[in-house]
């Protein structure tokens, strides 16, 4: 058996939240920002963000993760001045271009960041759990990669009044399902790149771990950044950026029989996965439960740092061989 990791980065992206059309004298004064295409709350909640509370004038753009982005004001990517780090979100990195202190924008910047660094329901706040959770049920009705813009503007407005109401957890889960109910959002315009993307398989762990054990090649491809990589990961980890993914990787990972990408809950990396579809990686699939923290909490392996790569993967192999021997039925 032969199996790896590969760390990309997909870093925050997506946006907006109102595209519109804009003339050629009001475009020359209306400031764009850019991103990169991504299914991360922090990346809708920062478009979101501009859109409502920093300019609601700006034109927003989406583009194809790896794209150049130097004609407009670059957010949620690598080396952008507004971007995600270990200590803060990209929504709360912007917020340093709000005029005016709101603290429910930043009581909304604080569960991101939560969401973004924790593991599934590890958090002591359920408000946490509850926006992650109707945030996901959103995107698995809708279809994950072909939610409609409008559908994220009404979860995160919908977010906004309840938090500035003060809003027990109860009755924001209550709020959260009506939006994501609504029907009005889907008039929106539509992420019209994905039309006839192939759809990401959503692989329960126990095929994966049964693959594993069958001695195909199953290769896992980590999306995170190199320091959270580095704190921990499934065993067998090669760290490769996105920004240095190349068309001899593709050909790399297309010799494999599975190739699973993860993150920390999967936003990047069932996006990570369809961009290898796109790009001929048939076998790619994302785990259910979904990421490391599915994976964590399903009592698996982890090379965790200072630990033998070797004897991590090793106790990969012998857990898939036989379930006991991670306490597993």
């Amino acid at each position: 058996m032969r199996y790896f990791v590969i760390a990309l980065v997909t870093l925050a992206t997506l946006s907006g939240i109102a595209f519109g059309v804009v003339d050629s004298v009001q475009q020359s004064r209306t400031k764009t920002y850019v991103t990169w295409e991504s299914l991360e709350p922090d990346s809708w909640a920062s478009a979101w963000l501009i859109n409502r509370h920093i300019d609601p004038e700006a034109h927003i753009e989406i583009r194809p993760s790896g794209d150049a982005l130097v004609d407009g004001i670059a957010f949620g990517v690598p080396k952008a001045q507004y971007k995600r780090t270990a200590d803060q979100s990209t929504f709360q990195s912007l917020l340093t271009l709000v005029e005016d202190s709101d603290p429910t924008l930043h009581r909304m910047g604080e569960l991101l960041a939560t969401i973004e660094t924790t593991a599934w329901y590890a958090g002591s706040d359920p408000l946490v759990n509850s926006v992650e959770r109707h945030f996901r049920s959103m995107q698995d009705r809708h279809g994950r990669a072909y939610v409609p813009v409008g559908c994220y503007g009404e979860f995160f407005d919908t977010l906004y009044t309840e938090l500035a109401n003060d809003t027990e957890p109860n009755s924001l889960d209550q709020s959260l399902s009506q939006a994501i109910q609504k029907q009005g959002c889907k008039t929106a315009p539509a992420l019209v790149q994905r039309v006839g993307a192939r759809r990401v398989a959503e692989l329960p762990i126990d095929q994966v771990l049964s693959e594993i054990a069958t001695e195909k090649d199953v290769v896992f491809v980590d999306t995170r950044e190199p320091a959270e990589y580095a704190k921990s990961h499934i065993p067998g980890a090669i760290n490769i950026p996105m920004r240095d993914l190349t068309p001899n990787v593709y050909d790399r990972l297309k010799q494999a029989d599975r190739v699973i990408s993860y993150c920390v809950k999967d936003f990047r990396g069932y996006e990570v996965a369809r961009l290898m579809l796109e790009n001929g990686v048939t076998g790619a699939a994302v785990m259910k439960p979904h990421g490391l923290s599915g994976w964590k909490a399903s009592g698996l392996p982890i090379n965790e740092a200072g630990m033998s790569e070797q004897l991590a993967s090793q106790q990969l192999s012998l857990c898939a061989k036989d379930r006991n021997v991670c306490g597993l039925n």
